[in-house]
């Protein structure tokens, strides 16, 4: 690791934290996809090593980058909010700003406040410099564990998903005050899964992952079906109830490649959705930073799949 891969880590923090986690996660999508082609007709790995999965666009680079920021930008406007004369039920230090129940006046009032759980939030609009440096640091640090947890340690995982994961804890206990798995209401059930919820879930889940694990055995490629669904979440950006797939679509691929069956590649990725759910309600509902549940659901079928299974 040389200090120009340093510099471009610092350069891909601040990025993500300029544009928005998601929005940076999104150009991961496509340049993943370009990758993918890239490597399918010429063998040439470099656009996925060193851009779509490096310092660059890497999630464990600009996405940790982006959250980190964002939750630290939510905690000065939380701080910025706790004696506001204009609302009739000011932000305390315990208060969910997503949940507030004047959230529409707050904004409107002053447009740099931030809800530190929105990975999508642009914060650009923040103008503080320090929120970008917090998105630089976090970009470092991201870059240094993901090559600990891979090079150093070999551990048999997706290491990008760990580093995002490892990160979105350290972000909640650094930045949040909710405590790693919210702040519930005590009239509301944790997991209110319906049969019929789970069953749709169920079988949109087997369905994307029987194709995505037939296209990852034809090309050879277990990130194809990652890289879209990365890409499909600009729809979201568009105000449409959108699916959140690329957990389902990873660990589909890791195991068509591991198995080389787009049956147990349909199997695995049922698995992952209906963990996804747990994992959403669990770590990322109530809270104030935000707990990426595709990367909880990569990491933990992924070490189920290369470090226990193959």
């Amino acid at each position: 690791m040389s200090l120009v891969t340093i510099l471009a880590a610092f350069g891909g923090g601040v990025f993500g934290a300029l544009i928005g986690g998601t929005t940076a996660f999104i150009f991961t999508g496509f340049l993943g996809l370009a990758g993918a082609a890239t490597a399918v007709a010429s063998g040439s790995t470099l656009i996925l090593d060193s851009v779509a999965f490096g310092p660059f666009f890497g999630p464990h680079v600009a996405f940790v980058g982006g959250v980190a920021a964002a939750a630290y930008a939510g905690k000065i406007s939380k701080k910025r909010l706790e004696n506001a004369d204009f609302l009739e039920n000011p932000v305390n230090a315990k208060t969910v700003l997503g949940k507030h129940p004047e959230k529409e006046k707050i904004f409107a009032e002053d447009d740099r406040h931030v809800d530190g759980a929105d990975a999508t939030v642009p914060l650009f609009k923040t103008t503080d410099p320090l929120v970008l440096v917090v998105g630089g640091l976090f970009g470092i640090l991201g870059l240094f564990v993901d090559y600990v947890y891979g090079v150093i340690w070999n551990i048999p995982v997706d290491t990008v998903a760990l580093t995002v994961a490892t990160f979105a804890v350290i972000t909640r206990y650094v930045f949040g005050n909710t405590g790693l798995t919210g702040m519930f209401p005590s009239n509301e059930q944790r997991f209110p899964f319906s049969g019929k919820m789970m069953l749709f879930n169920a079988l949109w889940g087997f369905a994307l992952s029987g194709v995505v694990g037939y296209t990852a055995i034809a090309l050879g490629v277990d990130n194809i079906g990652f890289s879209i669904s990365a890409m499909s979440l600009i729809f979201l950006y568009f105000g449409l109830k959108f699916p959140v797939s690329h957990h389902v679509s990873m660990v589909a691929g890791y195991a068509a490649i591991a198995f080389a069956s787009p049956w147990l590649a349909a199997l695995f990725g049922l698995f992952a959705v209906i963990t996804g759910e747990y994992v959403e309600r669990l770590f990322n509902t109530h809270v104030d930073t935000h707990v990426d549940m595709p990367a909880i659901t990569i990491a933990l079928w992924s070490f189920i799949i290369l470090g226990i299974l193959v």
